[in-house]
């Protein structure tokens, strides 16, 4: 069937928004706001740059030689909100393309070893291009190497997401409605970068506490004064020297997804309220998180084996093989996808630098305002008023609440109702807990995080990874069993509950909660 090639977004505001579908049939699909990674509206620039982005994308899946799962194989925006497809390909086209993804699985060994040799080497390329580019490069060209390196990060988790399909199913025919957390449990476990930068920073906190100066000053001075604190301070050279090391490495990871977010390199307060939060914890050290992990991994292995007939078990033993290495490539491709975007910004900046120089903007990232053809032809020599105008008109989107869905919406399974002192979402992380409420908006707000709070946020980054040494339990209000509170807390061994609606607003801060990650209900206190 094909749909109509334009539609209308009508927002809460009653606000009417005309867009062309991305693809001939995409209006016969459930499209789902992608509040997760990216809750803001996005800038001119980033919706200018999409015919290159796109170029990249296709680029990518060609090479690998993959027909993209639904979820990946377009974005869709509808004015400057970004949506995702959540309606996935029928049993017959999954059919279709699934043998092409068991021959790359195949030929690589498993898919940590098409992550490894193939998708991770182009990554790192597109980020040395990215940061090598100069700096009157077409953005075009620049905007299909991001959209090439973006999606060589979606090839590596489609190939993980056909595998873990299979163990789901086999699971279902002896676990039933458990099968789904499971399947992710047994396949938890392993060195990945968010946890390798999570050690970074224990080790930083470590050396903090036994640095008295350094530790004093990380207790008294505001976030904003502490690094200056620090440099004058020479008691405090070691830890300085250490943390400007951690910016060396991971400076251009950006805070997010979101183009429009800071990195590390230009907000050292970030990761500084990381191990902020570390001292006053002492958290839960590498050594410790990775033999929880193991033992929830074996733990959730002999639940499997002990509810599977005997005549399944090669075949369990088979897939999980297959996917040796999944939170590995998970967060891995979450950490690549986060630097090639500062490193996108970074460029991007460095553009708006000249024209700040030029007296034609205020700011570097007004560039962000402004679309190529405002500056890379004979337009306007001060562009000033123009980037003012689009900003007011970008932040007047920020207050607008674009319908959740769009498209062609399909039957959602019947949620018990919930009792008048409880919530609900989705179950991500085994356990339960009871503690205060911490609600967090930003990963600077995570100084205040105390050992035993409850994280409440939107959604979690990777680069908010070290947090979850601390907390108790996380609640969010967006994501599902494969986003990333979800995977990290299921390696930290804390109880999670994702896909919680307006937990920000509904939860008090301080308020005493008790989560059930099992089960996704959360219960409040007074």
């Amino acid at each position: 069937m094909t749909s109509p090639a334009t539609a209308i977004l009508r927002c809460d505001d009653g606000t009417e928004i005309p867009f062309e579908w991305v693809y001939p049939d995409a209006a016969d699909y459930e499209w789902q706001w992608n509040r997760a990674h990216w809750p803001q509206p996005a800038t001119p620039m980033v919706l200018a740059m999409q015919g290159g982005y796109r170029a990249g994308t296709d680029r990518a899946w060609e090479e690998a030689g993959l027909e993209p799962l639904a979820y990946f194989r377009r974005f869709q925006f509808a004015g400057p909100f970004q949506y995702v497809r959540a309606t996935p390909y029928g049993p017959e086209r999954m059919a279709e393309i699934a043998p092409r993804y068991n021959e790359v699985a195949q030929r690589f060994g498993n898919a940590l070893g098409f992550w490894q040799q193939y998708c991770q080497p182009r990554i790192e390329q597109v980020r040395k291009d990215l940061a090598a580019a100069p700096v009157d490069a077409p953005l075009s060209t620049l905007a299909e190497a991001w959209g090439y390196g973006w999606h060589q990060t979606f090839t590596s988790a489609s190939v993980l997401g056909l595998a873990n399909m299979r163990l789901t199913a086999l699971l279902a025919e002896s676990v039933g409605d458990d099968a789904i957390l499971l399947a992710y449990e047994v396949t938890q476990g392993g060195d990945n970068a968010s946890q390798a930068i999570d050690g970074e920073i224990h080790d930083l906190a470590a050396l903090a506490r036994r640095t008295l100066a350094v530790k004093h000053l990380l207790q008294l001075s505001t976030q904003g004064d502490a690094l200056v604190a620090l440099r004058a301070e020479p008691a405090a050279a070691a830890f300085v020297a250490a943390f400007d090391a951690l910016l060396e490495r991971h400076g251009s990871r950006s805070q997010g997804w979101d183009i429009a977010l800071p990195t590390w390199r230009e907000s050292p307060d970030a990761p500084l309220a990381l191990v902020r939060a570390q001292l006053a914890s002492e958290g839960v050290s590498p050594a410790e998180l990775v033999a929880r992990s193991a033992a929830s991994r074996q733990h959730a292995t002999d639940q499997a084996l002990a509810k599977l007939p005997a005549d399944k078990h090669a075949e369990f033993r088979q897939i999980v093989s297959a996917l040796d290495g999944y939170v590995t490539v998970r967060e891995g491709r979450a950490y690549w996808q986060m630097v090639i975007t500062g490193e996108m910004r970074g460029l991007l900046l460095r553009r708006g630098a000249r024209l700040v120089r030029a007296s034609r903007i205020d700011r570097a990232d007004d560039i962000l305002f402004l679309v190529p053809e405002d500056f890379e032809g004979a337009g306007a020599s001060d562009l000033r008023a123009l980037v003012a105008e689009r900003r007011r008109e970008w932040e007047r989107w920020c207050r607008v609440v674009p319908p959740d869905v769009i498209g062609t919406p399909t039957e959602a399974p019947a949620v018990a109702e919930a009792a008048p002192d409880q919530l609900r979402g989705a179950p991500a992380s085994r356990g339960q807990v009871t503690g205060p409420a911490r609600i967090l908006h930003t990963l600077q707000d995570g100084a205040s995080l105390r050992p035993g709070e409850v994280l409440v946020c939107v959604m979690t980054t990777p680069a908010w990874t070290p947090l979850f040494a601390i907390g108790g339990g996380i609640i969010t209000e967006t994501g599902g069993a494969l986003s990333h509170p979800a995977i990290t807390a299921r390696e930290y061994g804390i109880p999670c509950v994702v896909a919680v609606k307006d937990a920000t607003t509904r939860i008090r801060d301080g308020q005493i909660v008790t989560i059930d990650g099992g089960s996704g209900v959360i219960t409040l206190g007074g």
